[in-house]
């Protein structure tokens, strides 16, 4: 790594090979007067680009330091809270880190208004806002960019001085910013456990870190074509793009606009799957185009680690899915239709893994969806038994008293572990899907089973062990995500190996209809050993009829018609807090804003309190 670094900076020197074609000859006019200013402009273009990659390295270490203390910190709390069952000590905020936290790392770039999209109309989606400590990375990285390119320009000169120094510059940056763009766009980015940054962030920084390469790289083209047309008019810039090294440059630039005005979310929310066929095509364009471009310049050792990164990320990505698909039994998928026209699919992957709470995989089904995969929260991790064999747990329900007598039967040899996800019908695969199934007659109780291509675990993994007080919010589907928190942490608080003493979850569904959805492992979670010492579950029915009888099955299970009041829920779990205190959303927009909002008043009355959002950014 340091020998591959240190080869990217000693690339970053924007001479000219004195072989170049007569379109790449020098930057500046060649006579004797212009050497020393060509020279001096080369080595400060040369300083500047080399210090900006430094410093998007610097910005790395330290978001490492600084995350790695919080972890550490978590893990010794979680220790010394397993000593003592109050864990007051930890009820008490550092001042600092909460008014950081309110006012800088959970605080919405306006007022309230975060993960809720804007949109002008039915099909105009603006998308959602980054947080002011996102917007405030993201404008010190377009201010550094501006800096780098207008720094030291001789502006009292003509313009046909200024305009070379200014493509110098744009041109050298715009193809640095590709490390970095090709880095963030993988799933498969190192950075997401080594820093603790979720992929959602990520792909946010690599959209603007997008514009901004692809903005350089037309300033670039812009300050070649003025002067040409100032000397020649358009007769000379036609013959100037008969040269190759000039229409390699051009092609490359206008296959990098294109991706520009078809990334917008409102042009992604109308069909994402050709959205990103588009865009990868747009891509592979601009970089074979870009390699022809720049053949005899330094920036091209710049260019091939970016295309190192993005075939790196294809090819480990590609290795996964045939590791976790391929093998003896293969991949398969049972899908069930439930309803609230969701679907519940079984995964049964050939070369599982140990599942931890917040990972997720991609799936691909072949016989539906081609070669497209999709990101989907793993709901839940269990062992699917032959049907001559017993169930490994057998079950006497009460539902008057809502408790389970389990008896534990060891393991056979064909018992297959499955991982299982609930999907809600939207557009694309989903829709297609659902149809598959009720084409062939699931809806009536069969299962639908197809083979699936299996990639994972993906995902950032934020452990809740060091919390003695968790209340965890989902909306929908988003339940997928924090069921498994719920199971680790009752499990952890039976083998006293968390700190967790208080647990809340509160669900919101349109209809009781969609508590089918997890039913079979909720009723595993209310049989399991000690959860009435700690856990509380709050469901909320918003659509529920005026005749639709709502009934609470008992005093930890509470089903109430409506929508959650956030704040005073929160309140009242922090006026009997153990310990430090964390809220967990998975949630539309306007549940997931009110978590945010809430948190940051909690915040503001001296609680010790951290805020977990989990989202799915495209």
């Amino acid at each position: 790594m340091p020998a591959t670094l240190a080869a990217l900076l000693a690339a970053v020197t924007p001479e000219q090979n004195a072989t170049s074609s007569s379109g790449s000859s020098a930057l500046l006019s060649s006579s004797a007067q212009d050497v020393a200013t060509q020279a001096y402009a080369t080595q400060v273009s040369r300083d500047l680009a080399r210090n900006y990659l430094l410093a998007l390295v610097a910005a790395m270490v330290l978001t490492f330091i600084y995350t790695s203390s919080l972890r550490l910190n978590q893990h010794i709390r979680r220790l010394a809270s397993l000593s003592t069952g109050t864990q007051e000590y930890f009820t008490v905020p550092s001042r600092r880190q909460s008014w950081f936290k309110d006012h800088l790392f959970y605080a919405p770039l306006f007022q309230h208004r975060r993960a809720t999209e804007t949109k002008l109309a039915k099909h105009l989606n603006l998308g959602t806002l980054p947080t002011r400590f996102q917007s405030c990375f993201l404008t010190i990285m377009i201010m550094a960019n501006v800096f780098v390119c207008t720094y030291n320009v001789p502006w009292h000169d003509s313009g046909l001085k200024v305009l070379p120094v200014i493509r110098l510059r744009t041109g050298t940056l715009s193809v640095i910013n590709l490390l970095p763009i090709m880095l963030m766009a993988s799933v498969k980015n190192p950075l997401i456990q080594l820093l603790h940054i979720s992929y959602d962030s990520f792909n946010l920084m690599h959209r603007w870190f997008g514009r901004m390469c692809i903005l350089q790289a037309i300033v670039h083209t812009v300050c070649y074509a003025i002067p040409k047309g100032q000397e020649k008019g358009w007769p000379g810039i036609k013959i100037a793009l008969q040269s190759p090294f000039l229409y390699n440059g051009l092609i490359s630039t206008v296959a990098l606009a294109l991706i520009l005005f078809h990334g917008p979310k409102m042009v992604r929310s109308w069909a994402y799957e050709a959205f990103l066929h588009i865009h990868i095509a747009l891509v592979v364009v601009s970089l074979v185009f870009l390699w022809m471009h720049l053949h005899g310049f330094p920036q091209r050792a710049i260019l091939l680690g970016a295309v190192v990164i993005w075939i790196a990320s294809r090819l480990m990505r590609l290795s996964t899915l045939l590791f976790r698909s391929v093998g003896r039994r293969g991949s398969t998928a049972v899908i069930e239709a439930m309803p609230g026209d969701a679907l519940r699919i079984s995964i049964s992957a050939a070369r599982p893994w140990k599942y931890r709470p917040g990972q997720s995989m991609y799936v691909t089904l072949p016989s539906v969806g081609l070669w497209t995969a999709h990101p989907f929260s793993v709901a839940w991790n269990d062992v699917e038994w032959n049907k001559s064999r017993p169930s490994s747990f057998s079950s006497d329900y009460d539902e008057k008293k809502l408790t389970t007598k389990v008896t534990e039967i060891d393991p056979e040899d064909n018992g297959q572990e499955t991982m299982s996800i609930v999907v809600k019908k939207r557009s694309g695969l989903t829709r297609k899907l659902y149809e598959r199934v009720q084409k062939a007659g699931a809806a009536q109780g069969n299962k639908l089973t197809m083979t699936a291509l299996v990639e994972g675990p993906y995902g950032n993994e934020t452990s809740m062990a060091s919390y003695g007080t968790v209340m965890l919010f989902a909306s929908g589907v988003g339940i997928t995500h924090q069921l498994p928190y719920v199971k680790e942490l009752i499990d952890g608080y039976t083998n006293g190996t968390v700190a967790i003493r208080r647990l809340t979850l509160v669900w919101v569904v349109p209809g009781t209809e969609c508590l089918e959805w997890v039913r079979p492992w909720m009723h595993q979670i209310l049989a399991m050993e000690k959860r009435r010492e700690v856990l509380k579950v709050l469901l909320y029915i918003t659509r529920a009829g005026s005749g639709q009888d709502i009934k609470s099955p008992s005093e930890t299970v509470r089903m109430t018609r409506g929508r959650p009041d956030v704040e005073a829920l929160v309140r009242a779990e922090a006026s009997n807090v153990v310990g430090c205190m964390a809220l967990s959303v998975c949630a539309g927009g306007a549940l997931s804003d009110e978590v945010r909002r809430v948190s940051r008043v909690m915040l503001g009355l001296g609680m010790n309190l951290d805020f977990v959002e989990e989202g799915f950014g495209w």
